[in-house]
């Protein structure tokens, strides 16, 4: 049953993500729904395909009457809101004992100053919060069940960071289906969106861009040009 929902989860510390605006909840609900599908190794993967399929996701879809459908769901916000990123950092450094045992010979300087296995130390910028929240439009079970399946996310999860304590599904009563699907709990737009989706509607964004309107994300099919969200920090 497809009712309006807030989603909540309960963060360690936060979260890293490149986007000036949070993570979409469709995009964590199809990662979840790909990885448990466990498809064959002959399966063609999506970022590969010319037009990959759209998973099935326990989201209603936003119709609009132009331009591309999307999830009704929209992409994270922190409470609190972050006054500034905290900047974290990661490194990467050349492992000379494995490389010992993947050749028969080596030089006798494997520089880690230039060339192709120089170290790296590269930035990477986290937002704290104690919580990020989503709303959508949805079957809370099936949500529930599939966000069970996830203990961390946005970048470098590996290396600890956005780190899950808790996940909540929550129905929403006090939310029509259009609030659930595009904004924010403070009322702004909570997602990119097409330009059918806001017509006879006062809602500031950022202006037109590229972005991706559902997921696989990164596919080229997905880019559309649409309103985007505010940034989690202006």
């Amino acid at each position: 049953m497809m009712i309006p929902l807030t989603v909540t989860a309960t963060m360690t510390t936060g979260i890293a993500h490149s986007l000036p605006w949070g993570i979409a909840l469709d995009g964590i609900l199809a990662s979840a729904l790909w990885y448990a599908s466990k498809p064959a190794a002959t399966h063609i993967p999506a970022l590969d395909a010319d037009n990959p399929p759209d998973l099935d996701l326990p989201l209603a879809r936003c119709l609009p009457p132009a331009g591309p459908w999307h999830w009704a769901a929209t992409c994270s916000w922190p409470d609190p809101a972050p006054i500034q990123p905290d900047v974290h950092y990661w490194t990467s450094r050349v492992d000379h004992r494995s490389f010992e045992h993947l050749t028969a010979a080596l030089p006798k300087v494997i520089s880690d100053r230039q060339g192709r296995w120089k170290a790296h130390r590269m930035p990477l910028i986290t937002y704290p919060c104690r919580t990020l929240t989503w709303s959508a439009v949805g079957d809370p079970d099936q949500i529930r069940a599939l966000l069970a399946t996830i203990p961390a996310i946005g970048k470098k999860r590996s290396q600890g960071e956005g780190q899950v304590l808790a996940w909540d599904v929550s129905p929403a009563p006090h939310l029509d289906a259009f609030t659930a699907a595009h904004l924010t709990p403070t009322g702004e737009l909570g997602r990119p969106v097409p330009p059918a989706c806001l017509i006879d509607r006062h809602i500031a964004t950022s202006g037109l861009g590229l972005a991706a309107i559902r997921p696989p994300s990164m596919h080229p099919s997905r880019l559309h040009e649409l309103h985007l969200p505010a940034p989690v920090m202006s």
